[in-house]
This record gives structure tokens, C-alpha cells and sequence, in this order.
């Protein structure tokens, strides 16, 4: 169960929110409740994607990858389904109990239910991964912005989402093509624990101290990579 949600990526989702935080209300620190909030959210919907793309996966999985979860017995399809299924509905839960839009959680579960059933199946699933990232720092933002009683999203977050859904789309290219080919999956590790450096960048621009945490939660996952835990 922990594999499948391939935990060297969580660290990624605080300093999406950071950024989606630092879009909406520049330098000023958010409030720990708020953001924490927001973090368990993200958690939910990242967990619900991970877990059922181990459960659609499984005999693809079987063939080329026995040592994952599912083909070597560490957890059934049946379990995964189940804890997907709490998942999912606890992020749109969180959603609404934080003041975000029903719709934005919707669609984001939408969107990733596509991406596990396609992405074998046509190389433009890349573009549904781009826009999970991308749906989920927008579903940040309007949390954060209804509780500063902003109605209006700012354009400083809609330049970071289409930036966090092209540089997922970049790692997703690269990621289908790793295969049997263990520089490109070195390459895929990488990537995927430079989005903290990519939110760091975000962060310096928009004048936030965040940044220096984005940086520490970077070196905080490739310590997780280079101990073994998954991240593909």
C-alpha cells in the first residue's frame, strides 16, 4: 500500500501549494490550519491516482514489473480499489469542508480516472498527467483565494498551473520511455524531484520565503530516492 503511493513524490505536493499560496497572497505566510488543509487535500487526489493506476496497471505490471506491489502479493487489486475509492472522495470531501469549489475536485477526479484508463493506451495521456497537476494547484488556489475573500483567481496562478502542467508533461514524455532502460529512469527520478526546485524558482519570483523550504523538501526527496523508495 505505502509503495503504490509512491512516496518519494508526496514532499512535491507542499510546494505546489506553496506556490498556489504565493499566486494568490504574495510574500505573507499562510496560516499552518490552512495550509495543512489544503496539503491533506492534495494528498487525497494524489493518493486516489496512485492507488488506481497500480490497480488498471496490474497485469501490465505482471509481465514487466513483478517486484511491484500488486504482482508480488504486497496488496490485492481489491484493497486498492477500496482505498482509492476513500481516497478520492475524502479529497472532495476536504474540498468543500475548506471552501474550494465542488467542481474543480469533480473535474480533478475526472481527470485522472482518464489518465489511468488511457495512458497505455494513447501517448497523448501525457497532456491528462500535465492537467492533473494543473487542475490540482488551481483547486489550491481557489481555497486559498475564497478564504482571503478573493473571487477572482489571480493570472501570477494560472502562468504557475500551465507552467506545472507543461513541466509534467515533460516528465511523462520521458517516463514512457523508460522501460528496460535505467538511464531513463534515472532521468525520470530526477525530473520528478526537480518540481520542488521548479516550485522554488515560483516561490523566489513572487517574493516568497517559501522558497527556502521548497530547496530543503528537494534535498528531502532525492534522501527518499536514494533510500529506495518508490517514485514511478
Amino acid at each position: 500500500m505505502i509503495r503504490s503511493s509512491r512516496p518519494a513524490n508526496i514532499p512535491t505536493l507542499f510546494t505546489n501549494a506553496a506556490v498556489a499560496w504565493a499566486a494568490v497572497r504574495g510574500a505573507e505566510l499562510p496560516p499552518a490550519g490552512l495550509y495543512a488543509g489544503v496539503v491533506l487535500m492534495g494528498l487525497c487526489f494524489y493518493l486516489y491516482g496512485m492507488w488506481e493506476n497500480d490497480r488498471v496497471d496490474a497485469r501490465w505490471d505482471a509481465s514487466r514489473y513483478p517486484d511491484r506491489p500488486v504482482p508480488c502479493g504486497a496488496v490485492s487489486v481489491s484493497v486498492l480499489r477500496l482505498l482509492s475509492l476513500v481516497a478520492g472522495l475524502s479529497g472532495l470531501v476536504l474540498n468543500m469542508a475548506l471552501g474550494g469549489e465542488f467542481a474543480a475536485g469533480a473535474v480533478l477526479l475526472i481527470v485522472i480516472s482518464l489518465y489511468n484508463m488511457f495512458h497505455k493506451l494513447w501517448s497523448g495521456s501525457v497532456f491528462l498527467m500535465g492537467l492533473c497537476r494543473g487542475l490540482w494547484v488551481l483547486a489550491a488556489g481557489l481555497v486559498f483565494a475564497h478564504a482571503a475573500g478573493e473571487p477572482v483567481l489571480p493570472a501570477s496562478l494560472l502562468w504557475y498551473a500551465f507552467g506545472l502542467f507543461a513541466f509534467t508533461c515533460l516528465i511523462s514524455m520521458v517516463a514512457r520511455r523508460e522501460a528496460g532502460r535505467p538511464r531513463v529512469q534515472a532521468a525520470v527520478v530526477l525530473l520528478l524531484s526537480g518540481m520542488c526546485l521548479f516550485d522554488a524558482v515560483w516561490l523566489l519570483c513572487l517574493g516568497s520565503l517559501l522558497w527556502i523550504g521548497a530547496v530543503l523538501l528537494w534535498a528531502g526527496t532525492r534522501l527518499l530516492q536514494k533510500l529506495g523508495c518508490r517514485a514511478t
